[in-house]
């Protein structure tokens, strides 16, 4: 398959079998009748199983697989994965839409049997023999059953008429060395099945067209496909002559004509299969090719399409010719009669395979639609022929056969369609690596790698394409370069040979290797199965009489091959692999060669998880050191160069007014160990310097963490100005902080352990009288913080968390030590009531454990003097509650006019605005003791013209008065709330509030300060705080 949870892992259902047990296989045969209902979307069926035991032990049960009960309700593993994943389409789909098996009834040998559904799985079944069916035996299992066919949510489903018929039958599970292998069906993860034989007569009406697994058997069928044929290719001379554009846009639209009346039964058999597919459809066009293997052989190459790409699928048929004798050429010859590829509605991805068959979405161009019917058509080996358990060891398959996909793009097209997929000026392929290889190193620079050879569960979506597709695939490349093509494809056809048609385990891959000589492939296996990375560094070049000696560093934890290319003005001379080399520093031999540089891995064959050690030139001050270039919107990092990226910043304060700079830093994609954000700048109104750093060392050590990173962070600019003595007041910070993310057992959940001080330093006025202003002073705190945090990304009800604590000590106005310990907690959850529809909450709590200024009469101002109670905390909080300065305030110290009405998201985070208040009367909301508050917001069920983003939100929220003053307050009066409508823009980015209604309190502050100019009361936020490079990155790694 190719692609554009509370789950269940694989279940071994017995005690396994010891591993010396003797390799044995079962064997199924199936005879199956089914008739298409295409108006109820039924197929009502009638299946014949006769089960062969080829086990050396008796069997008792048999578990079967009844994978179209995934979509029968919203607990099946299906579902949860998809939620998992982040796609509600089917757990918000109408019950209407789902699909399932009825009126099973299972007989054994013509005997009713015992048999119940899986209670945590409702797509797998057991039957309880009566009698335990002995080594060699046989029995036959029989039932009806009533299939509704699902909407098209993952391989098995209709739209309108348009059937794709995959996994729609009873189907036992696979029982081998290892035990049963009962498994629940998943969209990313794919199956494992006895091989055996089929017999399948299918009646539905008699103007559809029918592609299928197994040799078709009903002349009068040959016939008209032969005729669709002839009218295709009419079809195609007519548009090709006659039609306009607008024309054939038309033509595109593809309806679906009424169906016959009258019925056909078609009858397919197929010899040394593990599945049957087939796909009907009203409005297939036909073409067909023919495929000549070395032997002699012949194969029926078929291509099943409609209107909507008819254009790329003109050459349909060819590219499967063309894959089959690819694929024959390479690995062994294809064993069936046909291949066939058709155009479908597909949602699992750009392609799905079954033996014989392939089905393909949308591709949108040639060479696409080339390359994912190669990928689908390749899976008739690396799966259908050498049928591995792709569940458990995804890489035997997809992995491998993306190797072969790729070899073919490249024989055919010189590259594949991800080469090109992104333009220059973001990833030059030629000086940064490919799209693949960036892939990779994504994931692997931020732990986040997952092993190929790990079970299809243990990877969300995005992890499962780059690591089993393009991991895989990349490695092979590596083997096969350091074999050369030929040793290596005889090691994959010995494979092929000794293992076709049964089930391989990686350990049968590695032996079959062995035998074809390949002996050292630990690392390969290595690569496959943990986490160690390659990385070689050349360190030191000598030259004397008879060539050059170099010496190479491993300072990755996997030996490999590895190879040297020798270079003169650029251009390469040889190129030489060498063994894997175990020891920490080997000396290697170069011929005498006329060459001023040489380059580690210089054709990116391997995945080296370094490159900026590979290179040392052979003369020089600083020989491993490319010189610096400056270069503009530097994204992807070029190893082979010392780069500094270079960009124009602008932005704006109310103090500053304009502000200008530079952006300096190095490339953030893929993650580096050293990663620097530099922003300096010049505020053209207070001519003071502005700007922030942002600077990053990660780790990763392995085991219990993901990664750990030192990071150090600064920034300063204005954040106030008085006109009457016309003075500007700046500020800085300086942070130190360790963030650890741990190892999640779970993809959809992460969490991280940050440790930071922050070093606060502002300018306060000093005042001789009120009337003489006389200097500026810095004042200047030290916080710390410890905050565990984490995230559930789950769907329908994804949360996140935050737990922290925070300590500070300074001088209160009276001389003596103050200090306090404040805790908090944070919690977030979306509850989605339908599709791309929710309700989002969030609560807050804040409880100062400890405060030695917890009574004071003053709180909540942002002067770190002394003259107020530090760290109080905020039901509205605003900019002048941001003693930490982590958030981005346009006016943060205004106390009127548009500016001063900007909120922020945290703490209590109501969204009313008044503005900063004088020492002595900011009491409203805030607390020296705690607070509690709940926000709420909704979307609207319906969407509105011109998809205006509008919700509803409410605030409530407590906060205890501690003040002397508040000693006379009652419950109500320090029970806040508020409501309105607000406008969402850039998924919150930014967001503008109209309160509608409130309570007492903040309802009389408004009236106070805004009178009944109800514009005044409208307040904003904007959150732009952690959108840099950097964090995109590590976004992109880990969602």
């Amino acid at each position: 398959m190719i692609r554009s949870i509370a789950l269940f892992p694989l279940v071994f259902l017995v005690a396994p079998i010891t591993a010396q047990t003797p390799y044995f296989q079962q064997e199924v045969n199936y005879t199956i009748q089914a008739t298409l209902n295409d108006r109820d979307h039924t197929l009502d069926a009638h299946i014949r199983m006769e089960y062969t035991n080829n086990a050396p032990d008796a069997l008792s049960e048999i578990w079967m697989h009844l994978w179209a009960n995934a979509f029968k309700n919203r607990s099946s593993a299906f579902c949860k994965q998809k939620l998992r994943d982040g796609n509600s389409r089917f757990y918000f789909a109408p019950d209407s839409t789902m699909g399932y098996f009825e009126n099973l009834d299972f007989t054994v040998d013509g005997n009713k049997v015992a048999w119940r559904i899986d209670p945590d799985n409702p797509d797998i079944a057991v039957l309880q023999l009566a009698q335990p069916l002995p080594p060699g035996g046989k029995l036959v299992i029989e039932t009806p059953f009533l299939l509704k066919i699902p909407a098209s949510f993952s391989r098995l489903g209709h739209v309108r008429t348009s059937y794709q018929m995959t996994q729609w039958y009873p189907k036992p599970a696979v029982y081998d060395t290892r035990g049963w292998h009962a498994m629940p069906y998943l969209d990313v993860g794919e199956f494992y099945s006895e091989f055996g034989s089929f017999d399948v007569s299918i009646t539905l009406p008699d103007n559809y067209v029918v592609g299928a697994t197994g040799v078709l058997q009903t002349a009068s069928e040959v016939e008209f496909l032969q005729q669709k044929e002839a009218e295709t290719r009419a079809e195609i001379a007519r548009r090709e002559t006659l039609l306009s554009k607008a024309e054939k846009a038309e033509a595109r639209k593809a309806p679906f004509p009424p169906s016959s009346k009258t019925t056909k039964t078609l009858r397919y058999t197929a010899e040394q299969v593990h599945d049957f597919a087939w796909f009907a459809d009203k409005r297939f066009y036909v073409l067909k090719d023919t495929a000549r293997l070395a032997s002699g052989a012949t194969v029926d190459c078929w291509a099943m399409f409609t209107n909507e790409e008819f254009d790329i699928w003109e050459k349909g048929a060819f590219y499967v010719r063309r894959s089959v004798e690819f694929y024959s050429n390479l690995v062994g010859p294809y064993p069936w009669p046909h291949a066939t590829a058709v155009h479908s509605a597909l949602s699992a991805g750009g392609g799905m395979e079954y033996p014989m068959i392939t089905v393909i979405g949308n591709s949108g161009g040639g060479k696409d639609l080339d390359e994912v019917i190669t990928h689908e058509v390749g899976h008739n080996w690396f799966y259908g022929i050498l049928a591995s358990n792709e569940r458990d060891h995804p890489f035997m398959d997809e992995g491998i056969n993306s190797y072969y996909e790729n070899r073919y793009m490249v024989e055919n097209y010189g590259s594949g369609t991800t080469d090109n997929m992104l333009p220059r000026w973001a990833l030059d392929t030629r000086q940064s690596g490919s799209v693949t290889e960036n892939a990779y190193l994504m994931l692997a620079r931020e732990g986040a790698d997952t092993p190929p050879d790990s079970h299809s569960n243990d990877f969300w979506f995005v992890a499962y394409g780059i690591q089993v597709y393009m991991k895989t695939a990349m490695c092979l490349e590596w083997l096969e370069r350091s074999l050369g093509k030929a040793r290596f494809d005889q090691a994959m056809q010995a494979y092929y040979n000794a293992w076709k048609f049964k089930h391989p385990y990686p350990e049968d891959l590695r032996a079959a290797w062995k035998v074809a000589g390949l002996d050292d492939t630990d690392w390969f296996f290595k690569t496959m199965q943990t986490k160690q990375h390659f990385d070689m560094a050349l360190s030191k070049i000598k030259r004397g009489g008879q060539g050059y000696q170099l010496t190479v560093k491993n300072r990755g934890a996997l030996d490999a091959p590895f190879s040297i290319t020798a270079l003169r003005a650029g251009q390469p001379v040889q190129t030489i692999w060498y063994p894997a080399a175990p020891e920490k520093t080997t000396e290697v031999e170069f011929p005498d060669v006329l060459a001023d540089l040489f380059v580690l891995d210089y054709e990116h064959a391997a995945l080296d998880f370094n490159r900026k050690n590979n290179s040392r030139r052979t003369a020089g001050l600083f020989p491993g050191v490319e010189p610096l270039h400056l270069r503009l919107l530097a994204l992807a990092e070029r190893p082979a160069r010392t780069e500094l990226g270079i960009l124009p910043w602008f932005g704006w304060n109310n103090y500053d007014k304009a502000m200008a700079g530079l952006i300096l830093y190095n490339a953030p994609f893929p993650a580096r160990r050293f990663q620097y954000f530099l922003l300096p700048g010049y505020g053209l109104k207070s001519k003071n310097l502005v700007g922030l750093a942002d600077l990053k060392y990660r780790f990763l050590p392995g085991g219990f963490f993901q990664k750990i990173e030192l990071g150090f962070n600064a920034k300063t600019c204005t954040y106030d100005f008085n006109p009457a003595f016309d003075y500007n007041l700046r500020f800085y910070r300086l942070m130190p902080q360790v963030r650890a993310t741990f190892r999640s057992p779970s993809p959809a959940f992460e969490h991280e352990l940050t440790i930071r001080t922050l070093f606060v330093g502002k300018e306060e006025p000093m005042f001789n009288t009120p009337e003489t202003y006389e200097r500026k002073e810095w004042e200047r705190a030290t916080i710390y913080e410890v905050r565990y945090s984490g995230q559930q990304r789950a769907l329908p009800n994804p949360n996140q968390f935050a737990v922290a604590l925070e300590y500070q000590d300074y001088t209160a106005p009276n001389d003596q030590p103050a200090s306090y310990l404040r805790s908090s907690l944070e919690w977030k959850q979306q509850f989605f009531y339908k599709r791309n529809r929710k309700v989002e909450a969030r609560g807050f709590a804040g409880f100062f454990l400890k405060n030695t200024q917890r009574n004071r009469g003053n709180v909540a101002t942002n002067n770190l003097s002394g003259d107020i109670a530090r760290g109080s905390f905020a039901l509205n909080p605003q900019g002048y509650n941001d003693y930490r300065f982590d958030q981005i305030f346009l006016g943060r110290s205004e106390d009127n006019g548009f500016l001063s009405r900007q909120v922020s998201q945290t703490e209590g985070g109501f969204k009313n605005a008044f503005g900063t208040p004088t020492p002595y009367d900011g009491v409203l909301g805030n607390s020296n003791s705690y607070i509690l508050s709940l926000n709420l917001k909704a979307d609207l069920p319906f969407r509105l013209p011109l998809g205006l983003p509008l919700k509803p939100y409410f605030d409530i929220g407590y906060f205890d008065d501690a003040t002397p003053l508040g000693a006379d307050r009652s419950f109500s009066d320090q029970l806040l709330w508020s409501g309105g409508l607000m406008l969402e823009f850039f998924k919150g980015g930014l967001e503008v509030y109209f309160p509608l209604v409130n309570a007492k309190r903040i309802q009389d502050a408004y009236t106070e300060q805004t009178g009944n100019n109800y514009f005044k009361r409208i307040s904003w936020s904007i959150r732009l705080g952690k959108i840099t490079p950097i964090t995109v990155a590590q976004r992109l790694a880990n969602n």
